[in-house]
């Protein structure tokens, strides 16, 4: 099977910005595929399957990121990531807004 590269740019949407919560979520996911899932903010980046990795790209509201994603399966785990990026992160912003 041919190996496919994917690479696509995505907008932090959360107003709290990528923090523990989505990250994890993230990591979740790319762990579920075979192939590689790189992050990038500005000059930083990390693999996707790590949450330390995530935490240090510091992605504030309204940050670009970069994924790249290499495999055989890599367009399947873009897809999912980018669908996360876009809506996904509807659950966590209701998790934030919940009285303590």
């Amino acid at each position: 099977m041919q190996e496919s590269v994917c690479r696509q740019i995505v907008t932090v949407k959360m107003k709290q910005g990528l923090h523990l919560r989505p990250i994890s979520e993230i990591v979740r996911i790319a762990r579920d595929y075979t192939c590689d899932l790189k992050i990038s903010n500005g000059d930083q980046s990390g693999n996707a399957k790590e949450v330390y990795d995530l935490l240090e790209l510091k992605a504030m509201p309204d940050t670009q990121l970069v994924l790249e994603a290499n495999g055989d399966d890599a367009s399947k785990l873009m897809e999912e990531i980018v669908q996360f990026f876009e809506s996904g992160y509807k659950k966590f912003e209701e998790l934030s807004d919940l009285p303590d």
